[in-house]
């Protein structure tokens, strides 16, 4: 007599058949998830001299390049993880993998991303004049320049970004821009007496330039910004996010706080 016929049923994902009696063991459930979050919309910023409109989230902050400032929102929140919002982008990897090679940390490079853009691949420039744009805010003068020092130093990385400035607007790419200026920056701050510049001590010479950045990096806590940005009239201060009496610790704390948890890492790994 040949033996018992056993049935065997295969579960997959949450779907059960209904009314089957089970018996003995089956299989486990299996759940697939995305890797990693999705994209976010990409939102366009407003420009100084432009009508405002409400974006979705953020905070409006203006921020100075080149002698300029601009508008720009930072949709991000205090606390919260840099890295793993760089890393949430499609292009994050590669940036992360083009700072290092660079000498940079990519936590401090995830910190910049994300105070400038959260990370978001903007696009600011205008038929103005206005050449600052994508995900980590350069204008095409820096960029150009960042780009050069970077390529002398590391010509391999030629064959895997994008060419001109139309890298302006391919965040892998730009990372590899942004991640030398903080070099220079880290490196001009360590010969001012910084001995190992994070990426907040490195945010006010990426905001304001070098001269002033080593300026606001070495001050003390409770100076005024007022006294040590002695170039800004009270105006370009408050479109810089600066209110009156503002000292250089609370700009700082609201800075790091902007910056999320990459605002302590080391720039230069």
């Amino acid at each position: 007599m040949p033996p018992p016929f056993k049935q065997s049923f295969l579960i997959t994902g949450l779907a059960f058949s209904a009314g089957l009696g089970l018996s003995g063991s089956c299989q486990a459930q299996s759940i697939e998830v995305p890797n990693g979050l999705p994209e976010v919309p990409h939102v366009v910023y407003p420009e100084v001299g432009l009508p405002n409109f409400t974006v979705p989230a953020g905070t409006v902050q203006q921020i100075g390049g080149d002698g300029k400032v601009i508008q720009t929102t930072q949709p991000v929140s205090t606390g919260s993880d840099s890295l793993q919002t760089l890393y949430s982008k499609a292009w994050g990897y590669q940036a992360a993998d083009n700072a290092s090679a660079i000498g940079v940390n990519p936590a401090a490079l995830a910190a910049t991303c994300q105070v400038e853009s959260g990370c978001q691949n903007v696009h600011t420039a205008n038929s103005s004049g206005n050449t600052i744009t994508g995900a980590f805010q350069m204008s095409n003068g820096t960029y150009s320049q960042e780009m050069s020092k970077a390529l002398a130093d590391n010509p391999g990385l030629a064959t895997s970004i994008t060419s001109g400035t139309a890298g302006q607007q391919d965040p892998a790419t730009q990372a590899v821009a942004a991640a030398q200026y903080l070099k220079d920056a880290a490196q001009s701050l360590q010969a001012a007496g910084v001995t190992n510049p994070t990426a907040l001590d490195t945010r006010s010479y990426y905001n304001f330039g070098p001269l002033a950045g080593k300026r606001i990096a070495v001050a003390s806590d409770d100076a005024p910004m007022s006294d040590v940005l002695t170039s800004y009239s009270s105006d370009q201060l408050a479109k810089n996010g600066i209110s009156a009496g503002e000292t250089v610790g609370q700009w700082r704390q609201a800075t790091a706080n902007k910056m999320g948890t990459g605002a302590n890492a080391s720039v230069l790994s």
